[in-house]
């Protein structure tokens, strides 16, 4: 486990020089975040930490911009991917640290791949990540880390 964390911040500290994606990052609401929100989701991937915002459930009709996937690497935060949503429909998936133009060229419209390889692109329904609510993926990364993967969750940390 400490050896994925170790290898996932290597790609984050040398993706940038390795290559950037050739079209530009998305723009708009929360595009520019820094740093994630105290009210954004939280999840784990290989034992580290996520933040994500806006959390799914708060992104409606009336919403353009990013939701963002963030990682914290000692005291900085990384963007790991940007979602573009316009509108309320998640249209892309932009991320710095991925280079397969392949992966790039997926586009989407109400649910459905308009552009891009099915082989390549993700499922429509994953753009959004879904999230626990802030506070709670410690709680599950502890029941996990003791043998308890089965131990229910507090009612309050369900994924949106």
């Amino acid at each position: 486990m400490r050896a994925s964390a170790v290898a996932l911040a290597l790609l984050l500290l040398l993706s940038p020089r390795i290559g950037h994606a050739a079209e530009a990052r998305p723009q708009g609401k929360n595009c520019d975040l820094a740093e994630p929100p105290a009210g954004a989701g939280e999840d784990t991937a290989h034992g580290m930490a996520m933040r994500i915002y806006p959390r799914a459930k708060d992104i409606g009709p009336d919403y353009s911009g990013c939701q963002l996937t963030m990682l914290q690497i000692k005291e900085k935060w990384f963007v790991l991917s940007y979602t573009e949503v316009v509108a309320g429909d998640p249209i892309r998936i932009w991320s710095e640290h991925d280079p397969d133009p392949r992966k790039r060229a997926c586009r989407f419209k109400a649910g459905k791949l308009v552009s891009g390889s099915e082989d390549i692109c993700p499922a429509p329904e994953f753009l959004l990540s879904r999230s626990l609510p802030p506070g709670c993926a410690p709680v599950t990364g502890e029941q996990a880390s003791r043998g308890e993967p089965g131990t229910p969750r507090p009612a309050r940390c369900d994924y949106d």
